[in-house]
């Protein structure tokens, strides 16, 4: 949007953008807080998913959607409109939520199997090689199966 890498600085001057202002600060306090140089890498690893994931929000649509498509290049043309993205990337920071406070995750294997599913849609999207790297190492399903035994 801005062509520079500490686009950050630039939200503040948005109208609509300015109540993101809060969580960029938050980050760069916490990097100065370790003694740390501030710097836009820094800043853009520091801030949460909650974050990036707000950014997909129906408030902000007209100002940063047309920019943020781009994060998903790979996504069909006919499909890359927000509320697809947003949906189920909402769907995977809950549940990530979930497993970060320890809450009961395996209430219904069904939901655990679409939020696995919509990982992998999502990876697809960014980058198409990343899901065909990610099942050599991704051990969901056996675990699933064996989760799915136990409770015989």
């Amino acid at each position: 949007m801005y062509g520079t890498v500490d686009w950050y600085l630039h939200l503040k001057t948005v109208p609509g953008l300015k109540d993101l202002n809060r969580d960029i600060s938050t980050a760069c306090n916490f990097i100065a807080k370790r003694g740390e140089l501030v710097t836009a890498s820094k800043v853009v690893s520091e801030l949460t998913l909650g974050f990036w994931v707000q950014l997909l929000n129906a408030e902000y649509e007209l100002i940063l959607w047309k920019g943020l498509r781009k994060s998903f290049p790979f996504m069909p043309k006919k499909d890359r409109k927000r509320h697809k993205v947003s949906a189920p990337v909402n769907q995977i920071r809950n549940f990530r939520n979930r497993v970060y406070h320890n809450q009961p995750v395996c209430w219904n294997f069904k939901v655990l199997e679409e939020i696995h599913q919509n990982i992998y849609e999502i990876l697809g999207w960014i980058n198409k090689d990343i899901p065909e790297y990610a099942e050599r190492v991704d051990r969901f399903k056996m675990v699933l199966e064996q989760a799915k035994i136990k409770l015989v």
